[in-house]
């Protein structure tokens, strides 16, 4: 070895110190007795040792690949190397070292175990990106890497609100319990455990972002400065919850969000899901289909663009026991009977939801001590008879495919029934149709606005903004806010004039929070799309509306909410505009199809793993702590 490959290896072994005593926090140390090597995993190292899969020729300390080695020409080049004059070249010939090469990895292995060390193959680092250790991968997508904090996140998200939703009944959740022995359906109505179907959506989560992330790098998306501001005010708000609990912000991520979740961890995860959301800002201004393009899909898709209305009724199921799930079903079989049309069910009302109707009727009499008992009865028998009108879409399935299909169906007559039991939530539905399926037809449109709100605050004291939000603004609020709205419009006008150019600005700008990435929602942009008619005020709808209306078309409007800055987009019968917002959700969700997805099993198993051994001993830690209370004061008393 050279002085200089004895300089990089001491090199890299500095670094891999560094690295792990900056991890002390949250790294957990083995034994060297205790540790355990991964068998038969699909991580792999991120530089490829040299084998002899091909014959290779070392000219000038360099290896030299030469396809189609033919023996003879190896055998002539090994007896003329010294009449060639090449005395630093040798050639090695595959055959004969058919045993070398599993020796000299082995070598290679053990050297690089030496230099970094065995914690670098073992122990997860929590670091993010570059840094990220062979232990911390999770998973790749298109080739990057998902760490076991970042899986920890997103699954343990999903376990919070699955047990959060379970609390109030809506899922047959046993929170007590092994996930890995209660079995409920995934999104393709497979049968599944608890924990698959946890994993199953915490995996889609990180594929649908990851996917998209890579994607908006790849066409140069980033994050916005609002957006980074955000994220950092997301972490240092963090901080102060973890230091008001006298632990550092790994611990208390750790705590929450799994083992090995970090703050690298979080502000990736917030770094991704802007980025993502920018990136599917900008495919959402690229309107590059065409009419034929929309009504080939529409026939396609044609049942997703029809709506059909009909009634419902909801009773109990209990199938706790056989003899329970037969009452349940005899009950059913009785109303069934009775239950012919909207009316049929209405007449039912006062009977199927009787203890409802008791709960609310008391509830509102607390409320409102002058109500009497036959006023607030019959308010809340009118709140349980405007509950039996629903509708579906034809691309939807509350009910599931049968009862969609069946709906639907030419052969199923008006006034005709069914049932649905959803055992997830304890409840028995009988459902009436009572229309035929009827194409969206209304009249939408999609626009674009910038909100402009006239303001009184002042940048002079920060402390006196909500009593200053609270004043009626002024004319020359009013008039600022014009001003601002024109200087924007202007800087508009200036630019490339894009449906996307107009969108950031709206993201820089804009006081309608809820139609920006501002917002918890995915909105993007001021994008108001397949607005029905009355949804909006008057002055912006008829803008919005107005016949003459072309894409690209600009102008400012006033309203009591402030001056919206109009983009308009287009105005069509709901049914096309939501055809347009399919084509574009198809091609991202075609993205993310096309992803390619590798699972590293083991780790992944680890973090749920450590996820779940984490919850359990917090649990026990609660217990024993409310128990040593209320021994205490046992005490005491």
């Amino acid at each position: 070895m050279d002085d200089k490959e004895k300089d990089l290896n001491t090199e890299n072994l500095s670094e891999t110190n560094n690295e792990d005593l900056h991890n002390d926090d949250f790294v957990k140390e083995n034994d060297a007795a205790d540790v355990k090597y991964e068998e038969n995993d699909n991580w792999e190292f991120e530089a490829q040792a040299p084998t002899l899969s091909n014959d290779y020729f070392l000219k000038n300390d360099k290896f030299v690949v030469e396809d189609d080695v033919k023996p003879e020409k190896v055998q002539s080049k090994i007896v003329n190397a010294n009449i060639e004059n090449n005395s630093d070249s040798f050639v090695i010939k595959k055959e004969p070292l058919k045993f070398i090469p599993l020796a000299l990895i082995t070598l290679i292995v053990i050297a690089v175990l030496v230099v970094l060390g065995v914690r670098y193959y073992t122990v997860p680092n929590g670091y993010e990106g570059d840094k990220m250790n062979p232990a911390s991968v999770a998973a790749t997508i298109d080739g990057d890497k998902v760490s076991i904090g970042m899986f920890n996140y997103y699954f343990s998200s999903v376990v919070n609100y699955y047990e959060q939703y379970a609390a109030y009944g809506y899922f047959d959740l046993d929170t007590s319990a092994d996930y890995s022995t209660q079995y409920t359906e995934n999104k393709d109505g497979e049968r599944v455990t608890w924990l698959e179907r946890m994993t199953e959506e915490a995996m889609q989560e990180i594929e649908y972002t990851t996917a998209l992330y890579n994607k908006g790098r790849e066409a140069g998306i980033t994050v916005s400065e609002s957006q980074q501001e955000t994220i950092d005010s997301q972490i240092e708000s963090l901080k102060s919850t973890a230091s008001a609990s006298n632990i550092s912000l790994n611990e208390y991520l750790s705590k929450n969000f799994g083992e090995y979740c970090t703050e690298d961890t979080i502000r990736l995860m917030l770094e991704q899901y802007y980025v993502t959301l920018n990136y599917k800002g900008q495919l959402g201004t690229q309107r590059d289909y065409t009419d034929d393009d929309i009504n080939n899909y529409f026939e396609e898709h044609k049942n997703d663009y029809y709506k059909i209305n009909y009634c419902f009724a909801a009773l109990p199921y209990d199938e706790s026991s056989e003899e329970a799930k037969t009452a349940s079903n005899e009950a059913i079989k009785k109303y069934e009977d009775q239950i012919t049309d909207r009316d049929s069910i209405i007449k039912l009302v006062p009977t199927l939801y009787a203890d409802y109707i008791e709960q609310d009727i008391a509830t509102s009499m607390q409320n409102d001590s002058s109500l009497t008992e036959e006023e607030a009865r019959k308010n809340a028998i009118e709140v349980y008879e405007s509950n039996v009108d629903a509708y579906m879409l034809g691309s939807e399935e509350p009910f599931g495919k049968e009862i969609n299909e069946w709906l639907f169906s030419e052969n199923t007559k008006i006034g005709d029934t069914n049932r649905y039991i959803d055992t997830q939530t304890g409840y028995a539905y009988i459902l009436v149709k009572t229309e035929e399926p009827q194409l969206l037809e209304d009249e939408t449109y999609t626009v674009r606005h910038i909100l402009i709100t006239p303001t009184t605050q002042t940048d002079e004291n920060v402390a006196q903004e909500a009593e200053e939000a609270a004043k009626e603004p002024t004319e020359e609020d009013w008039a600022a806010a014009e001003k601002k709205a024109q200087e924007i419009l202007d800087k508009f006008n200036e630019s490339d004039k894009s449906e996307y150019s107009f969108a950031l600005l709206a993201e820089e700008n804009s006081t309608d929070y809820a139609s920006t990435s501002s917002s918890s929602t995915e909105y993007f942009g001021g994008l108001y799309e397949a607005t029905a008619l009355g949804a909006m005020v008057p002055e912006f709808e008829s803008w919005a509306t107005d016949e003459s209306r072309k894409y690209g078309d600009t102008g400012i409007v006033k309203s009591d909410y402030g001056y919206h800055i109009m983009f308009f987009v287009n105005d069509k019968p709901e049914y096309q505009a939501r055809v347009i917002k399919d084509i574009r959700d198809n091609n991202i969700d075609n993205i993310v199809d096309s992803a390619e997805v590798k699972i590293h099993d083991r780790i992944r198993t680890k973090a749920i793993n450590d996820f779940f051994a984490s919850k359990k001993a917090q649990t026990e830690q609660m217990q024993s702590q409310a128990s040593g209370s209320t021994a205490g004061t046992a005490t005491q008393e």
